[in-house]
């Protein structure tokens, strides 16, 4: 404001240092001696001093006033009404770096309230402008979609110094072209650093962060027009993060649907199934494996989670499965199939089948640790496209359910590598199956006291175990005539004379996996119990 022209007799009293960081916003002229109670901060107030002619106390107060309520400064006319200004205001003033101006006495107020509303108007003005053209700017590259590096770039030349943006949900950085940290940015491990060592400033939606804006200099210096530039910027990172954001789920239902359909086979032409693959980057000449992964901690309390926390941590859930598997299978389309993450992975060659299965192994390990829990996963076989998802599906689902009636433990399996089970899917539910076990162990079953938990558990580690009597005592922890005596209970039951006999021993087996495969029974979880 001093450096207005007609404002180049106004001399400084009091408060020197305050004259950099006060800012003017209107003036105004005092006509009661209790003005500090209406300044709302940034008024340059001006008196003739006529009120505080013979009450030095009063103008002590006022300037004690204007100081704490942020006033910008006062101006007075020195040698008309008031001689000096007192010392206790003076000391106020410089305690608090309040300026205090001395006005000519020749000076009307008109000569200063005139001059310096034209400039706070032309200043106003000049903010709203240059406001405008770079939000104009910012939004221009929105609406053409050029991207993060154009927007650091139009505020890079706003500020005239390096713009860093560290994105922090997806772990990238970009520069601007002017900045050194272009470079660096590309580094994963060199992120966080940066954020640690330079001056940024957080991008937030609902309450998290996205991203942070970093500067290669101190922006204290900045001006205003710096401010709303870096302001700006912050809108338009947040607004292009919501876009994408929105544009991603979009994409994301529109593929979740378009799996679940080919799953379901809701596809009545393979020409249609094939076309709209390729809109989701799938190649129709690769071939097929559906794996289906899912934790074995069924029971996992959820009371003190809500539907919504549930459904965000399966999203992420799924956002890192897809990340994972596009990184060992490019391509990969992977969707959530309550309680089941299901993946279409592509095969170039059915040779490469057994290379995919170990990989998968390795993709196991880092799902486990992911999810902290237990996790199985089960690869059907290799299919000749994606017209056999629903084929592939199925078999991965049959692998899972026998694992889960076989009580395997966690890992990977392949439909391939599935023996007599697969043949035993076959018959599972049919009426020669269940004349099958009910005949052979129906007895067993129907026995449902203390004592037939034991001879059921004792039954199972036999088979477990083929039929080995010292490999199943030392399973079982227990004495071999323990488990001899448990034998001999066991064909007092089944109504058998010996167990010894391999056609004997072959039918129990096999009415013993076809029961299991048919049934989640009390004895089978109480014998799990039992040897745990």
């Amino acid at each position: 404001m001093l450096q207005i022209g007609v404002l180049s007799d106004v001399k400084i009293l009091a408060g020197e240092q305050g004259l950099s960081n006060r800012i003017v916003k209107t003036v105004v002229v005092i006509d009661v001696p209790n003005a500090g109670q209406w300044v709302r901060g940034g008024e340059f107030l001006l008196t003739s001093g006529y009120l505080f002619a013979n009450d030095s106390l009063s103008f002590v107060d006022l300037v004690d006033s204007l100081a704490k309520k942020n006033a910008a400064a006062l101006g007075v006319k020195i040698g008309r009404f008031l001689n000096k200004v007192p010392e206790e205001a003076i000391a106020k003033a410089n305690k608090y770096d309040f300026p205090i101006l001395k006005i000519p006495t020749f000076m009307n107020h008109v000569d200063i309230i005139n001059p310096v509303l034209s400039a706070i108007v032309n200043s106003q003005y000049k903010l709203l402008e240059t406001t405008e053209a770079i939000r104009t700017e910012f939004l221009n590259s929105l609406l053409l979609n050029k991207g993060i590096e154009d927007m650091l770039n139009i505020l890079a030349r706003f500020l005239n110094v390096g713009v860093a943006y560290i994105d922090e949900i997806f772990g990238i950085g970009y520069g601007s072209e002017n900045s050194s940290f272009k470079d660096t940015c590309v580094v994963p491990d060199m992120l966080s650093e940066i954020i640690k060592d330079y001056t940024h400033v957080k991008i937030t939606n609902a309450n998290k962060t996205i991203g942070h804006l970093v500067f290669e200099k101190e922006p204290s210096y900045l001006t205003r027009f710096a401010d709303v530039a870096i302001r700006e910027a912050q809108r338009a990172l947040l607004l292009h993060f919501q876009r994408m954001e929105f544009a991603s789920k979009v994409e994301r239902r529109h593929k979740d649907a378009f799996i679940k359909d080919i799953l379901y086979s809701k596809f009545k032409k393979p020409a249609e199934v094939f076309r709209q693959a390729k809109v989701h980057g799938w190649d129709p000449g690769w071939k097929l494996v559906v794996a289906t992964i899912k934790t074995i901690e069924e029971n996992k309390s959820t009371n003190n989670t809500t539907t919504d926390a549930l459904v965000e941590e399966e999203e992420h859930l799924l956002n890192f499965l897809n990340e994972k598997l596009n990184v060992y299978f490019p391509g990969t389309m992977a969707t959530n199939i309550s309680p089941y993450f299901v993946a279409l992975i592509p095969l170039k060659e059915e040779k490469d089948y057994i290379g995919l299965c170990k990989t998968i192994e390795k993709l196991h390990d880092v799902l486990t640790r992911y999810m902290e829990s237990d996790v199985v996963v089960s690869v059907s076989s290799a299919k000749k496209d994606l017209s056999e998802a629903p084929h592939a599906f199925s078999e991965s689902l049959e692998t899972l359910d026998i694992l889960r009636r076989m009580e395997q433990k966690p890992g990977v399996y392949s439909w391939c590598d599935l023996g007599v089970e697969k043949i035993l899917c076959a018959l599972k539910g049919s009426e020669i199956s269940r004349n099958f076990w009910r005949k052979t162990l129906g007895k067993l079953i129907d026995t449902k006291d203390e004592s037939s938990l034991f001879l059921f558990q004792t039954l199972e580690a036999l088979i477990s175990n083929d039929w080995q009597l010292k490999q199943t005592a030392d399973f079982l922890h227990i004495h071999y005539n323990t488990l001899k005596y448990r034998i001999k209970r066991l064909e007092d039951i089944l109504g058998i004379d010996g167990l010894s006999e391999g056609k004997r021993r072959f039918d129990i087996s096999l009415a013993f996996m076809l029961y299991k495969l048919e049934n989640s029974d009390p004895l089978t979880q109480c014998s799990r119990l039992t040897h745990n």
